[in-house]
């Protein structure tokens, strides 16, 4: 959904989105149920709009260590600042960087990405480490089967750049 800045409200807009298109195209996860996204978009000045918001949604994702797929509640609120690129604004940026700057999206043009943008922060609110459970074994190295689901016969080979040095020590 693309947004002017004309077409915002001097009083804010404020937006409930039941879908969020490019989050369907996603490969790195699978929706798993409702999607609510809730935005409003105040003007802050001709060149500004600030964006605040809530997303909420379960979606799928594959544990890190043994690929099964597991639910994720994602429950995340954000704001964000939206400023149209102007020369003033590099030569600042040049000189010194804030920490709100990291919350500011500079545009070529007046127009905000909603969807873009909503896709943007589900990314940065699932988890960086992915486990289905804190102690989940993982796969075996030598045959695959998932350790959380059976114990495996493999005989355990030690292929590490350090194990001569552990023969050493015996």
């Amino acid at each position: 959904m693309l947004v002017r800045f004309n077409e915002i409200s001097p009083h804010g807009s404020t937006f409930v989105l039941n879908e969020i298109r490019e989050l369907a195209e996603q490969q790195d996860f699978i929706l798993d149920g409702p999607v609510t996204a809730e935005c409003t978009l105040k003007r802050n000045g001709e060149s500004k709009v600030v964006l605040q918001g809530r997303i909420e949604l379960t979606v799928q994702i594959a544990c890190d260590r043994c690929l099964r797929l597991y639910s994720v509640e994602v429950c995340t609120e954000f704001q964000q600042l939206f400023a149209l690129d102007s020369d003033e604004a590099w030569q600042v940026k040049d000189v010194e960087s804030m920490p709100a700057d990291l919350e500011t999206e500079i545009l070529d043009e007046p127009v905000i990405d909603l969807d873009d943008t909503l896709r943007q922060q589900v990314y940065l609110a699932l988890p960086v480490k992915k486990l289905c459970v804190t102690g989940c074994a993982g796969l075996c190295l030598q045959c695959g089967a998932n350790l959380n689901e059976t114990t495996c016969t493999c005989e355990k080979v030690v292929d590490s750049p350090f194990a001569v040095l552990a023969q050493l020590k015996k």
